[in-house]
């Protein structure tokens, strides 16, 4: 049986050879989704190619005058999508450097349904008692401490209740592992897909900005502030093995 209707939400910043090779990714290996299309203020071209691309697919297309983050351009994304009328029960980020392949939303709900959980995330990782992560995890029985945002799959009661990133952290990092937290806090369920059908392309936006150490310190800063005194037990794990 095929998964439900699913809202794709996706941002792109320049790179429009990235985005047209994700697109047709995604739509090769995709069914049954709506496309909301979120352009960040590029100016490389990609504001013109995705109108016309939205238009004959008819999927929704913003093209902001400017760039507003990650995590302003991701909160963008929910709230049109909390606008749509009858709007799927579930939604996914998706960053436009990750190729998906044949099956990988199925797959994404398989994991969701075998492991009853609320969120499935593709890159899970370990964050040490200073609350910085020192590893990306690739076996399923390494401890992990959340899971990151792109690719991942969220049923809307989770953002219902806790509603979605903080805007402290934009313009990016940290959003990812304050949103685990807070869901977590909340009683929902958090699994990483680790076999996940999709191939991300590293550092093909936020890798070319000069400023990239620079907003991992603040929003390092800040995450500390916030969660440093709620979590004096030890950081709790959420282990649940992908499918095959």
């Amino acid at each position: 049986m095929g998964h439900p209707l699913t809202a794709i939400i996706v941002l792109s910043y320049n790179g429009l050879e990235v985005t047209k090779k994700f697109l047709k990714h995604l739509y090769a290996n995709t069914d049954n989704f709506v496309l909301l299309m979120i352009d960040n203020g590029s100016t490389d071209g990609s504001v013109e190619y995705l109108s016309d691309f939205c238009n004959k697919y008819n999927a929704v297309f913003i093209a902001n005058d400017k760039n507003l983050g990650v995590i302003d351009g991701r909160n963008q994304g929910y709230k049109i999508y909390s606008s749509l009328p009858d709007r799927p029960s579930c939604f996914c980020f998706l960053d436009n450097d990750q190729f998906v392949n044949s099956g990988w939303l199925d797959h994404h709900y398989d994991v969701m349904n075998q492991s009853e959980a609320d969120l499935v995330g593709v890159e899970a990782w370990l964050m040490n008692s200073s609350f910085r992560p020192v590893k990306q995890c690739k076996n399923t029985r390494d401890p992990w401490t959340y899971v990151g945002c792109g690719g991942m799959l969220i049923k809307e009661i989770v953002a219902e209740t806790i509603g979605m990133f903080d805007p402290q952290f934009n313009p990016c990092y940290f959003e990812d592992p304050d949103y685990c937290f807070r869901a977590i806090d909340a009683g929902f369920n958090i699994a990483w897909n680790s076999k996940a059908k999709l191939i991300h392309l590293p550092h093909q936006t936020l890798g070319k900005n000069s400023n990239r150490m620079k907003h991992f310190q603040i929003s390092h800063a800040k995450f500390l502030d916030k969660w440093r005194k709620k979590r004096r037990r030890p950081l709790r794990q959420r282990l649940v093995e992908s499918l095959a």
